[in-house]
Parts: C-alpha cells; structure tokens; sequence
C-alpha cells in the first residue's frame, strides 16, 4: 500500500525544520510565508526533482519509474522483492531541508527563504544563512560551489567537478585533491596526473624500479635490453657497463666501472671498449686508463702531470694544507689555541667545559651555580675564568687612539698630531671618511655633505626625503629593496635583493617607489571569486589593493581583527576587516563608503588614505547642511570622500555645539578640529554655510588632513565653525 505525505516544513515531523522562518528573512521564490513558515505558493510552486504538484502541495511521484529521478527501495543484499505494505522513497521522493538555514536551497530545488534585511543581504549558499559579505570558499578548489552563489570555476571538456570541487577525470581513482596539485607524479590512478608533466616531480604510486609513462600507467623503469640485476640499474653504486644499455651511473666520473676488464672503459652505448689513454701536456701521472703518462726522476714529484722540486719555488705540499709538515723540514702553518692540526687543516678541539667554567654560559649561571653575568664582579659571584670567556678584553695592542673594544679609548691625539686615523693612530692629517655617504660625520670635524631642503641625513649618512614614511634606517640599507615608502629606495637597484611592501617578494618596485602592480579599487575591479586584497601604496597619498582569491576560512569584513592577515580582504583598519569600494554601491546594506588612514607596519604615522566599507551608527544618509540630519540626534559629519578623499558629508550620531579645546584631545564624535585665532578649537562641519553653526561661532576652513604626502598643496580643505 503507498500513500502520499504532504513535503511541507510546517508539517508535525518537520516542526523543527523551520524553512525561511523568523523575522529577518522573507519566503523564498515559490514559497509564501503560512503561520509562520514557509509553505509552496499554490499558483507558482515548482516541485523538486521526484515529486508532483497536488493542490499546491509538492508529494512523492508514485507512477516514477527506475529511470526517473526518484529512487526506489530495494534490499540489494537478498535481492528481495519489497513487501506490499512497504513505503518505497518513490512515496517520498524529496523532504526540504531548512534546519539552520534561512536562504537557499532547499535540496528540493525550492528555497528556505531569501535575504532582505538592509545589513545582510547576501546569502552564503554553502551555509544557508544571510550574512553582510560572503567569502568565496574556493582556497584548493577549481569548480564547484564557492558558497556566495557563484562557483569557483568550470570543468574542462573530460573532467568532472566532484564535490570537493576538484575537476578531475571521471576515471580517477586516487584522492582527488592529488590530481594536478603541483605536489608529485600520482601513478596509477586511473588516468594521466598533470604533475607528471614535471619530469623533476617524485613519482608516487609505483614501486621501486618503476616510472609513471604517458598514459599515466607505472611501468619498468629498467630498459628491455638491461641483462644485469634490475638492482644495479641507477643505483648510484657504479658505472655498470657490458649490461646490454647504458647505465646512468656511468655519467658519474666519481664512481667506479663495473663490468670491464683493465684498460677498458665504458662507451655511451653501455658497451665496454679499449681504453685510450689521455697524456697530452703530461710528463708524468695517470693517463685515465689504469695506466701512467711517465715517472719522475731523483727527488722530484709529479704535481699536475709535471715533474717538479717538492720544496722549490714552495712546499708543494702546503698548495693544499694550511698545517702540519711541509715535507721539506718545515711547517704549513700552526694552529690556534683551542684547535688541532687534521690532515693538513685545523679542526676545533671540541672539549666539554667544566661544570664551575663559563665556557657557552655568558650571560647566565654555569651549571655548578656561579656567575657568567655582567655584574657578578660587584658582587663576587663570578666562576674563577669569568675574565678569560666572558669579559670584555680591551685591544690597545699597536693603536695610539680610538675605541679600545670595550666602551674605552687606546688615547687621545694631541699636539701636531691631532687627528685618529683608520688604524687609530695619531696622524698630522685627517682622512676624511665618506665614501658611501651623502651627509653626516666626515671623521674629521666635518660633514661629508649638506641634505637639501626637503630630505633628512639618516643615521645610514644619507639624505632621505621627506617623502620617506618607513624608518629612515631601512633607506639604502643594502638589506632590502623597501618598496611603497613614499619615496624610492635606492636599494631597488640591485636586482638581487628581495622586495618588501609589496603583495610577493618576486614583485618588482618601480622608479616611483611603488609596487608594480595592477591596482585594483574595489572587488568589482577582478575576476570570478577574486577579491581586491590588501593595502599597498598606489601614490599621492592613496592605498589601493590587489586582485587575488580570497583565504575562504579567514575573518570576513565586518569581524573584528588586529592585522590584515586575519582578514579574507587583508585589509583591517580600525579594529575591523573591511573591502574595498569606490562607491556606496560598492558596499552591502546600509554601509558607506569612506576613506580610512593607513599606516604602515613599522609606524604609527598615517601614510595615505584607503576607501572601504564601513558601518555608521546614524542614518549615513548625505547632508548639504546641518539641518538635513536628525535634530538631537545626528549631526551633519565630515568623512574622507573614497574618490576625491576631500570631505564627504554624511548624518551621523555626534554632539552638537562646540568651541571646546582641541589643543591637548579629541573632539567629540561629529567634531572637527580647527586652528582659531589663538587656540585650536572643536567645531561642526558647516556644508551649509554659517547657519550651520551655533550662536557666536561662523563658518570657516581648515586642512581636513595632509593625505599622507609630505606636500601641503594636495592637503584637502573642510568647513567647520570656529568662534567669531
């Protein structure tokens, strides 16, 4: 007997099932909103694969057919006809699936509900519920779902997206993760693996011995033709040769020849064949055949193919020993203190210290307890050789003046002889010291040379421009090319070094300073489940970002955050992840789009401005003038407008009045701070003219900020009111 089951999420065995209820989501297209849920709207319900419509109502296909979409019931194991009072799933072909979800599909191709609340419009289909800004999911995907109802991409013709979203043949048998993941040579898994196209890739999948060939099958490694031990092929012991094919160990010059007899060597075809012994410009030595080129007479040696003196015009045997006999009655060379002589070279004497010595404990205790810290002089805890590892040796051995290694001096110059110079001696004359440098100390009194107006001498003695945000140190410190500084570094001219401040340390920096990029303003500006990412200099004044995939499990804007990297958007600013915008359009719900300052990692110095998404606690609708706004509420506010980054003037919740000082705090909330006659004092934004502003106070102008440039002509200007 079959029997049908109205499929709605308001029936008693679904009560828990709520499909789109609640008050901050709407029903979903073809459903209408019935005591509180979601039921199908009779007029224009279209039922899921498996069912039919009846009355409104979506019920199990009763007369579907094996080839239908509805899948029937049988016991595989017994191969069991059903019994007759069975319910087959063709009673129940498809139940909506609404629990925690309230947008979406509901796995019946119907919805759990939509999104229409102003400050989560977007629905995260891979969750089923209504958020500000969805993150595409598609870290190692290339297909599939990227759960903000768009898919991280599409199959090429002879894949299949599976639902990893992973696009991989449909005769792959392995993980599918391990299909084209640049990680290694993945041998039979049923088809070819890309990677295999790397011929430097590791091979897995295949025994030893084996190779992946081109139909992505393990095969052999060994040639048809090899007649010795499959061991000895490749093995890296020696050039086996006679094995009838050539042997890859015999491009090995290092390793011996297996297989021929003396005065043979091996050909490139694997074959064994006389040898033909090499001693052009020898006189004597090997001739590379087991054989010599000639001997020496008397006391002379062969060295390099000639006969020479062993001991004239030098030791030979000190070409390649720094100690020990020369073998002509002297020495190559001592060694120091703490080091032993070992076939020709010096090796440290690696002796363990006592458990009272400071020997590896400066700084610190030694293991008996006593003192290897500067100080334990005073108070008499030092270990008995503290001077010898630990304390500081003056060196005045040979200099008259200058540093003496320990915070002392070797003597001072005086007389006709005044001057330190390099090898701290008096000397009549100074040396000036400025090679390298572009201002600073000359070391004779002097300057090696005067900074323009403009620029600055870092302690590296080099002018460094105003422009210059990041430390002055960093400036032509040979360490790195500092790119996105405001100014260029001249360090970006050695190819050699690596790029920081910009989105990869293989990015190369422009003339300008800048990264060599393309910008991007906001996500709109990219690709497919791109985002724009990121915070980096664009110049005058302005930070933009960089097209690229977004980390799927990082904190979506909005969320609070401490630095960029935790942000989906690597851009957190004022304690909040935040996109990139260009409009208020740009921005979901009720957002606007705004300028933020930017500072860069190494100060607290604001570098530019960036224009993002943020949320405001009034109305953020524009004002022209105060009375746009709501009265005792909100106050006509000045924002950094994201294209101009002049003022953009929106009603937010603020105070009122003003005329408070601003010399040594903040205004209040809504409040400029504007430089008066004597003192600097906080006022409204005036967008209206005077009437704006309370009584005994006008409308005035001052530098809404200094857009990050050292230039104060690109400074953009704001009305605020000031006292008469």
């Amino acid at each position: 007997m079959s029997f049908r089951i109205p499929l709605l999420c308001a029936a008693a065995a679904l009560a828990m099932m709520a499909c789109g209820s609640g008050t901050s989501t709407s029903c979903g297209a073809g459903t209408v909103a019935k005591d509180g849920v979601c039921v199908p709207d009779p007029d224009v319900t279209v039922c899921g694969p498996g069912t039919t419509l009846d009355d409104g109502v979506c019920y199990g296909d009763t007369t579907a057919t094996p080839d239908d979409d509805a899948v029937t019931t049988t016991d595989t194991e017994n191969d069991a006809e059903p019994d007759a009072d069975t319910d087959t799933a063709a009673d129940v072909a498809c139940t909506p699936y609404c629990v925690g979800r309230n947008c979406g599909d509901d796995g019946c191709g119907g919805s759990c509900g939509s999104c229409s609340t102003p400050g989560l419009p977007i629905c995260n289909t891979a969750q089923g519920v209504c958020v500000a800004t969805c993150v595409p999911q598609c870290t190692g995907k290339n297909c599939g779902d990227n759960g903000c109802g768009g898919l991280c991409g599409t199959c090429d013709d002879g894949l299949t997206c599976l639902t990893q979203g992973v696009c991989v043949p449909p005769v792959w048998t392995c993980n599918p993760t391990y299909y084209a993941a640049s990680d290694a040579c993945d041998c039979n898994c049923g088809a070819r693996d890309p990677d295999c196209d790397d011929t430097t890739s590791i091979v897995a999948g295949c025994a030893s011995l084996e190779v992946c060939d081109g139909s992505g099958k393990c095969v052999s490694g060994v040639p048809a033709g090899w007649s010795c031990l499959a061991s000895q092929y490749a093995a890296l012991d020696a050039c086996d040769c006679g094995c009838g094919a050539y042997d890859p160990d015999c491009a090995y010059g290092s390793l011996p020849v297996a297989g021929c007899t003396t005065g043979e060597a091996c050909s490139k075809t694997g074959s064994c064949e006389a040898c033909q012994p090499e001693c052009t410009d020898k006189k004597c030595g090997d001739d590379g055949c087991g054989g010599t080129c000639g001997g020496c007479d008397g006391d002379s040696v062969c060295n390099q193919g000639a006969c020479v003196d062993p001991c004239s015009p030098a030791p030979i045997a000190c070409q390649n020993n720094t100690c020990g006999d020369n073998g002509c009655g002297g020495s190559c060379g001592s060694c120091a203190k703490g080091s032993e002589c070992v076939e020709g070279s010096c090796k440290a004497v690696v002796t363990p210290p006592k458990p009272d010595s400071c020997q590896g404990s400066c700084g610190s205790l030694a293991p008996s307890g006593c003192s290897c810290a500067l100080g334990c002089q005073k108070s008499d805890t030092c270990c008995s050789d503290y001077a010898e590892f630990c304390a500081c040796k003056p060196d005045c051995n040979g200099k008259q003046c200058g540093d003496d290694g320990c915070g002392g001096t070797c003597g001072t110059c005086k007389g006709d002889k005044p001057w330190c110079d390099d090898k701290q001696l008096c000397s009549a004359t100074c040396v000036k010291a400025c090679d390298g440098k572009s201002c600073g100390d000359d070391g004779c009194g002097g300057q090696c040379g005067k900074c323009e107006a403009g620029s600055t001498c870092a302690s590296t003695s080099q002018c460094v421009a105003d422009e210059w945000q990041c430390p002055l140190y960093y400036y032509a410190d040979g360490q790195a090319c500092d790119c996105g500084c405001g100014a260029p570094d001249p360090d970006c001219k050695d190819a050699k070094l690596l790029v920081f401040g910009c989105p990869t340390t293989a990015t190369a920096c422009d003339a300008a300073g800048l990264c060599k990029v393309t910008f991007c303003s906001k996500n709109a500006d990219c690709a497919a489940n791109q985002w724009c990412l990121g915070t980096y200099a664009a110049g005058g004044g302005a930070f933009q970002g960089v097209c690229g995939v977004p980390e799927g499990n990082a904190k979506a804007p909005g969320v609070f955050c401490a630095a960029g990297s935790e942000c989906a958007s690597g851009v957190c600013l004022q304690g909040l992840c935040r996109s990139h915008c260009t409009a208020d359009t740009d921005c979901p719900g009720s957002e606007r789009c705004i300028g933020l300052p930017v500072s860069l990692p190494t100060s607290t110095k604001t570098a530019g401005y960036t224009s993002v998404c943020a949320s405001l606690t009034g109305s953020g609708k524009s004002c022209q003038a105060q009375a746009t706004c709501e009265a005792g509420v909100e106050v006509c506010t000045a924002f950094v407008d994201p294209v101009s980054f002049g003022p953009k003037y929106l009603c937010d919740v603020g105070s009122s009045g003003g005329g408070k000082s601003c010399a040594d705090a903040k205004c209040p909330t809504g409040q400029l701070c504007m430089v008066a006659v004597s003192t600097a004092v906080c006022g409204l934004a005036c967008p209206g003219g005077t009437k704006d502003c309370p009584s005994g106070s006008t409308c005035g102008s001052t530098v809404f900020h200094d857009h990050g440039t050292a230039n104060p002509a690109d400074d953009p200007k704001v009305a605020a009111c000031v006292p008469n």
